[in-house]
């Protein structure tokens, strides 16, 4: 069984795939790591804040032995959901980025 599973670096999502890992020690699982946002911009203003999390991932992975793939969406989240929320403020809306 191949099993893909999203990770944040936080509590919620590291604790599901260590619970998954326990439960299907057999299965074949993948963490993700998704970059979203403007990390290589933050990160040339000597501000990394998504570093940590993606640490925490990687300790994760470690300890469990399970590969971590980092997967850059940057340019779709600032076209699909950035972008919209501003243009949503700007017409006098509430966005709600996560329903479309």
């Amino acid at each position: 069984m191949k099993i893909a599973v999203l990770l944040s670096g936080g509590v919620d999502s590291s604790t599901a795939l260590v619970s998954l890992k326990e439960k299907h020690p057999q299965a074949e699982i993948t963490a993700y790591y998704l970059k979203i946002w403007l990390e290589d911009e933050l990160a040339s203003l000597g501000s990394c804040p998504w570093e940590e999390d993606m640490e925490y991932a990687r300790e994760v992975c470690g300890m469990t032995d399970i590969p971590l793939k980092v997967v850059s969406l940057q340019r779709e989240y600032w076209d699909r959901v950035v972008s919209y929320t501003i243009s949503e403020l700007k017409a006098g809306r509430t966005p709600s980025p996560d329903i479309f």
